[in-house]
């Protein structure tokens, strides 16, 4: 994959990234609202998809930046 393809690559998931921790953050907002612990709260599904993908994320975006 070229740089430039790679570069147009990270922006539009930077952009993903950003709509997924608001996702993320409205389900944990919603979860202490109604009384479920913190912990359980930042294990339900849409937090761990959202750190998930940002360490995904990150381990592009360190391979784009190593590349010649």
């Amino acid at each position: 994959m070229s740089k430039g393809v790679l570069r147009k690559l990270l922006i539009l998931w930077a952009m993903l990234l950003i709509g997924q921790f608001l996702l993320a953050a409205a389900v944990i907002y919603q979860s202490l609202m109604t009384g479920v612990p913190l912990l359980n709260a930042l294990l339900s599904m849409q937090p761990v998809l959202a750190g998930a993908s940002l360490m995904l994320f990150l381990i592009t975006w360190l391979q784009y930046k190593n590349r010649p």
